[in-house]
């Protein structure tokens, strides 16, 4: 047994490590290594990239800076997202239900596919994101030193964050789920305290909290399957407890504080009133509403029942909409039962007074106020006592003080026995404290995005745990634009949400509207257009200088080549890449290129004397924008001087250059004809006839007349609509742009304005 004895040493050195000084642990590092076999295996993936990753995450926390990602719907949207820069990436159920697979239909995210579908999709992002490092080793592993030091490396390690939803059921299902992951290479998993089977997407109605203790059980069991296999995986605690209103049982003394109870008795319970509806709707010809059926509820309880809902008006309002729906008047079964549903809940809950134990103490508490006897407390002690307390201290100390309150929360079980709860983030703070000592990150699901919401429960738990790390669901489900906040609060959210610990900030389902919006686009150019919809798309990817405009070089051609000159000697005469491919038609240079125009820099750097690095950036304006920009960027990504415009046809199908900003703001660059050389480059590119200059400022009309002296533009007039049009003398641009134009030489070295 010396070799067991070891491995357990082994296990107890990593679960002493200060990766896990703030994770609890049930179990013993002997009994982590009584489940490990003889033979060893190693997930070296996960492992590393949960390591790294970890740490990328503390690193953050300690900054107040964060990662904000989404959920790619494909391994090559996740490998774009690290190519742009995006560290993290997030893999969620709701998108991997509403794809589906070969095996399940696409659907709502009720977490009703198998265990191992997510995993499934998480490997093939994991794949792609290992082959775009090979593909990129190969790349650089054939580059010069200076075309290396040019080109930044990209790190493709698999920072993967997983849905685990509620782990699929009791601890051997969270630990296969969790298995499955760490074999696929994923690092990091969410798991949420809803209830199996009846899990809803955190944005839906009708969700079902287990209680505290079974959430942290599932916590447990995942960090016990991370020790057997010897990763430090990353466990990300969800709670819906904001919006949720069941709770599967009421074992939990966390939870208590929050369970609502009944405090007039004498009202029928939730479930006979709600059965009784049902019962009473298919006694009147609403067929189809007959789950009273299935229930063993007694004749005598249906008979309490029925008679507070005709007490209570709601007998007469069914036997109203019955009636219209037998007439056609009232919709479907369902809508007659949501109408009469509503009633039915405002009258039951006002009859019953539906309150928490701790509420039902407080308005005691309240009402004896004036009183000699009046309890020796107030409200608002009580209150910051009971918010915390179980059932048995909140009797106990009520008790003590004199009080006693009728009150059942039995009677407001719902027909599944289910527990009516009151949510909030409250609630949610609750549970998240109670998970706190068994997971890495915290996550609060909301309603929508709040940054109030989320500094309360920010602070609540930074309070109790100082340096925990928190997560939080940038959801598509909101309606950003119904949030009240503006563009730049839009903008910033993610960035104040890092200054409260919340480290890894995400966008569920991403990338399931992006592909959605990218094929509507793309479908709608096809069907309007042929293919010129095809000549557009592969424009924009030479403007982004994308790897999409070189699709077999993106997908590992070049490597797969060599490779098979490497087992061949160098004697395969087969290779896919090459002139016989047509991927070299995407080489040739359609447009002017922007290193044209850095050509001309290093001649106009040289006689103006400017020692700085400049570099020639032509990209989009903002993301998702027809504007385009054109600057110079200095040292350290500054920018130095930009052009932001777009390009359009006229009736007469002239192209013009529409330009709505220009700066030079580094000053000791200006009046040297910078500005004109950048000018000369778009006239070059786009093959302008004319230049629509949109603000006719001061500086503008010296521009234009300036271009206008030196032969560039033929003529410049102001119209109509604050205009200043500027036509473009052909024949002297030629001879301008023309490889070693003495014209061009005379601009640059000719003293005047920009």
């Amino acid at each position: 047994m010396g070799a067991f004895e070891e491995d357990i040493a082994q296990i107890q050195e990593f679960m002493d490590g200060d990766r896990f000084s703030a994770v609890t642990r049930v179990y013993s590092a002997r009994q982590v290594a009584e489940q490990r076999g003889t033979v060893p295996q190693d997930y070296t993936v996960a492992r590393d990239a949960a390591a790294a990753f970890y740490d990328l995450l503390r690193e953050k926390f300690s900054r107040g800076a964060s990662i904000t990602s989404f959920g790619p719907y494909s391994p090559g949207q996740a490998v774009q997202m690290k190519r742009a820069g995006i560290e993290g990436i997030y893999l969620g159920g709701w998108a991997t239900s509403a794809k589906g697979s070969t095996d399940e239909d696409p659907g709502p995210d009720l977490a009703s596919y198998p265990l191992s579908q997510v995993p499934d999709e998480a490997a093939g992002l994991v794949r792609g994101l290992l082959t775009a490092d090979k593909n990129q080793r190969f790349a650089r592993a054939r580059m010069t030193e200076a075309e290396r030091a040019a080109t930044p490396e990209v790190d493709f390690r698999p920072f993967i964050i997983a849905d685990a939803d509620t782990g699929h059921g009791g601890d051997a299902h969270v630990r296969n789920l969790i298995r499955r992951f760490v074999e696929a290479g994923v690092p990091g998993y969410h798991i949420e305290d809803q209830k199996p089977g009846a899990k809803k997407c955190g944005h839906q109605g009708g969700k079902v909290l287990v209680p505290s203790d079974e959430q942290i059980k599932r916590l447990v069991a995942a960090r016990f399957q991370l020790d057997i296999m010897g990763v430090g995986g990353i466990i990300v605690a969800r709670t819906d407890a904001e919006a949720a209103n069941l709770l599967d049982s009421a074992g939990d003394e966390r939870d208590q504080p929050f369970i609502l109870g009944v405090t007039k008795t004498s009202v029928p319970s939730y479930k006979a009133a709600f059965l009784a509806i049902i019962r009473h709707l298919h006694s009147k010809g609403v067929e189809e509403l007959n789950g009273h059926l299935i229930y063993a509820v007694s004749d005598d309880e249906y008979a309490h029942a029925d008679a507070w809902l005709a007490s209570s008006g709601v007998a007469a309002a069914a036997d109203e909409a019955a009636a219209a729906y037998l007439k056609g008047e009232a919709g479907t079964s369902e809508d007659v039962l949501d109408h009469v549903g509503d009633r039915f809940l405002a009258a039951w809950q006002a009859d019953a007074g539906l309150k928490t134990l701790g509420q039902a103490v407080a308005d005691q508490i309240a009402f004896r106020s004036d009183e000699e006897s009046a309890p020796d407390i107030s409200v608002e002690e009580w209150n910051a006592f009971a918010s915390r307390a179980s059932w048995w201290d909140i009797r106990a100390k009520a008790r003590s003080l004199g009080v006693d309150v009728v009150w059942d929360a039995e009677l407001a079980q719902t027909p599944e026995g289910y527990y009516q709860i009151q949510g909030g983030i409250p609630y949610a703070i609750a549970k998240s404290l109670a998970a706190a000592p068994y997971a890495d990150l915290l996550w609060m699901e909301t309603k929508t995005a709040d940054l109030a919401d989320a500094k309360e429960f920010a602070d609540a738990i930074h309070e109790v745990f100082p340096d925990q790390m928190l997560a939080y669901n940038l959801s598509p489900s909101f309606n950003w634009d119904t949030t009240g906040m503006s563009d730049e609060e839009m903008r910033n959210f993610p960035i104040e949400l890092g200054k409260m610990g919340f480290v890894f900030n995400f966008m569920t389902y991403g990338g399931h509207q992006i592909d959605g919006l990218a094929a509507e686009e793309f479908t709608t150019a096809l069907r309007e257009d042929g293919m010129l919809a095809l000549a557009r798309l592969q424009r924009k990817f030479r403007l982004l200088e994308s790897p999409y405009r070189t699709p077999q070089t993106l997908v590992g051609g070049p490597r797969a080549d060599a490779a098979l000159m490497s087992v061949s000697g160098q004697t395969s005469t087969t290779k896919a890449m090459g002139e016989g491919s047509t991927q070299s038609q995407h080489l040739v240079q359609t447009e002017v290129p922007p290193k044209t125009l850095a050509g001309w820099l290093d001649e106009w750097a040289a006689y103006n004397k400017v020692d700085k690095t400049l570099t020639v950036r032509l990209r989009p304006h903002t993301a998702g924008t027809d504007l385009l920009e054109l600057a110079i960027v200095g040292d350290g990504d500054e920018k130095l001087a930009n052009i932001v415009f777009n390009t359009i046809q006229d009736r007469r199908g002239r192209q013009i250059l529409s330009v709505r900003d220009q700066n030079t703001f580094d000053t000791s660059l200006r009046r040297k004809r910078l500005m004109t050389l950048l000018h000369l480059f778009l006239i070059h590119r786009y093959k302008v006839d004319a230049i629509h200059y949109l603000t006719p400022t001061e500086d503008n009309h010296g521009a234009a007349a300036s271009m206008k002296n030196r032969g560039i533009f033929s003529t410049t007039q102001d119209e109509v609509g604050d205009i200043i049009v500027a036509d473009i003398d052909t024949a002297f641009v030629a001879k301008l742009v023309a490889p070693d134009s003495p014209e061009r030489e005379a601009l640059i070295t000719t003293s005047g304005q920009n």
